[in-house]
């Protein structure tokens, strides 16, 4: 099935948007002076405990084990990854001084010398292949993993990480920890300290009577001298429980990723964290009237993606025109179509389709064939940011004269609605791995590839992209003339801190307390 026809450049010219910056091409080598990096301490060092943090006991400290954020979160002050992910997405190097790709499809990665793990034993290049191995394993590395086949020691100090396929933006996802070497094999899958495998990172645990803190590692990457030399923890028997504990003024920081879809009140200065989950409408190749590319690129006209973002999803969340986030340095200097709506370009866009008859009586666009604008909209309705967004699209469509009938069923019924094909339009969400890798919609059995043609042009588009033989612009141009699905947003979490902290917490991609050091408390 063809999933776009003849590109109209000269409509396209009126809603491009050009960006002020000069390039659109991948960075290939890390920015080890990225603006992401913290500034020096001062030069204090309190002998003492500044604030403390929650930690779920009956979740593991083993960083491959954990199954919430709030233990991912302390795992990530004690294990070290080869590379944080920034904000804008690109890595940055923590254990690994410089990458380049010594073939399209293999990265080789050398580590810093002299690196030592908290017990004083040298972290190696053997390590790191040892932690890429149960990454791969682990429910929640392995989706970033899934295009690094292997990974091994060449000799010379150096990663050999074999790629399925090519991808220049590959080396984010190399963001998991590194542990020693067998360090884990007495993981029970507690928080006990004999099952927490050694890192390498800010902060080690350690057991005194009776109740567990965190010490500062002053050996971490050669030194390591933070504002407090401690952090206390705060266990908790369930997640909800941290929100009662910070009103309480016994947890002075938590974070929130709103994942299940609903608010959930907090009190305290929050800021945002970026995330790569990309909420999207999905759409069904098979219906006749959203096979032609002139309605889809209406659709997408339609919606006025800034009043989703900040209405529906309550403000956590980020626009977006194109399938990657905004802030993403790959899509630095394209131009690419507004967020906002623009419904007279729209419209316009629908009559040249064919659709140029409204009916007096039903209120729905048809064309001359008799063939309908009137679609059947999917939603989770246990998701009330989703369903909202549903809402809102029903009411935006309509000012066009299309007609949205929202099917509102449970998860399970849901997820088996779209497997079956039974809907023209559904409101869907995927985590893309942090190398923004498209292939959960290109790829047939990718889990968000349900209704599209795997050799539209998009898609054809995208492999070029990869392979080298198409810029990012020329692929964001053939994916805006094709639109396989309409990217609506990319979801948000936020930090939340209490007053007693001075310091504005910084927050990346990976790494929700990544000043940690800077703060200072009352």
């Amino acid at each position: 099935m063809n999933c776009a026809k003849k590109l109209f450049s000269a409509l396209m010219c009126l809603i491009l948007i050009v960006s002020s910056f000069s390039s659109c091409a991948p960075q290939e080598t890390a920015d080890e002076n990225s603006t992401e990096q913290t500034t020096a301490p001062p030069v204090i060092n309190y002998d003492k405990a500044g604030f403390t943090l929650a930690f779920l006991r009956t979740d593991s400290l083993n960083p491959y084990n954990i199954s919430g954020e709030t233990n991912r979160d302390i795992a990530r002050l004690m294990y070290d990854p080869l590379f944080n992910i920034g904000n804008d997405f690109k890595p940055i190097p923590v254990i690994a001084e410089s990458y380049t790709f010594t073939e399209p499809d293999v990265i080789t990665v050398k580590i810093k010398p002299n690196l030592k793990f908290t017990d004083g034993s040298a972290l190696t290049v053997d390590d790191v292949v040892y932690s890429f191995v149960l990454a791969k394993r682990s429910d929640f590395y392995s989706p970033s993993l899934k295009n690094i086949t292997d990974a091994s020691n060449n000799g010379n100090g150096n990663i050999v990480f074999s790629l399925k396929n090519a991808n220049p933006y590959e080396v984010a996802n190399l963001f998991f920890p590194v542990i020693k070497k067998n360090s884990d094999s007495n993981a029970s899958g507690s928080s006990d300290i004999s099952s927490v495998p050694i890192g390498s990172g800010r902060y080690f645990l350690k057991e005194e009577n009776g109740t567990e803190k965190l010490i500062a590692n002053k050996t971490r990457l050669g030194s390591y001298i933070p504002i407090y030399n401690y952090i206390s923890l705060r266990d908790v028997t369930e997640v909800s429980s941290v929100t009662g504990l910070f009103d309480l003024n016994e947890v002075d920081f938590y974070t929130q990723s709103f994942s299940e879809g609903n608010y959930k009140r907090y009190s305290g200065t929050s800021t945002y964290y970026d995330t790569t989950n990309l909420v999207f409408l999905g759409i069904n190749a098979d219906c006749k009237v959203l096979n032609e590319s002139k309605v889809r690129r209406a659709l997408s006209l339609l919606i006025d993606r800034e009043t989703v973002a900040a209405s529906s999803f309550s403000g956590f969340a980020v626009p977006t025109s194109t399938a990657y986030h905004p802030s993403f340095y790959g899509i630095k200097g394209c131009s690419y179509i507004p967020v906002k709506s623009d419904a007279e370009s729209a419209i316009e866009l629908l009559k040249d389709a064919g659709f140029k008859n409204i009916s007096s009586t039903y209120g729905f666009r048809y064309n001359d064939d008799g063939d309908k604008l009137e679609l059947r909209l999917l939603v989770n309705k246990e998701n009330s940011f989703k369903l909202s967004m549903a809402r809102n699209i029903q009411q935006t469509l309509a000012e066009a004269d299309i007609v949205v009938n929202i099917k509102e069923y449970s998860y399970n019924n849901y997820i088996q609605a779209i497997k079956s094909g039974s809907y023209d339009l559904y409101i869907g969400e995927v985590k893309l791995p942090e190398s923004f890798s498209l292939n959960a919609f290109f790829n047939s059995n990718g889990g968000a590839s349900f209704g599209i043609d795997n050799e539209c042009k998009s898609a054809e588009a995208y492999k070029l992209l990869l392979q080298g033989e198409k810029t990012m612009q020329e692929f964001l141009d053939t994916f805006a003339d094709d639109l396989p699905f309409i990217p609506v947003l990319y979801r948000r979490g936020v930090a939340i801190k209490k007053t007693k902290i001075k310091t504005s917490p910084k927050t990346i991609v990976s790494d929700y307390l990544y000043n940690i050091n800077e703060w200072t408390a009352e």
